[in-house]
């Protein structure tokens, strides 16, 4: 059995007072102990984000900003 598994069987022994204080105890690791959010969850958002923006990408290489002309509008 590993770790969950045995917090699991151990959890269903004890009646549902307790079980509630066991839940608000991994609540309180969870904000000691934060974790970095999954890295899948993040190239997703990228590629959504990359995908919004891809017909608004545009090269600018070569643009020259002229002020005068800028100001004469």
């Amino acid at each position: 059995m590993n770790a969950v598994d045995l917090i699991a069987h151990e959890a269903t022994a004890l009646p549902a007072a307790l079980q509630a204080e066991v839940m608000d105890f991994i609540g309180y690791l969870k904000t000691r102990h934060p974790q970095a959010p999954a890295v899948a969850a993040d190239d997703a958002k990228l590629a959504e984000l990359t995908a919004f923006f891809a017909p608004y990408r545009k090269d600018f290489g070569s643009f020259v900003f002229d002020r005068d002309e800028a100001n004469a509008r």
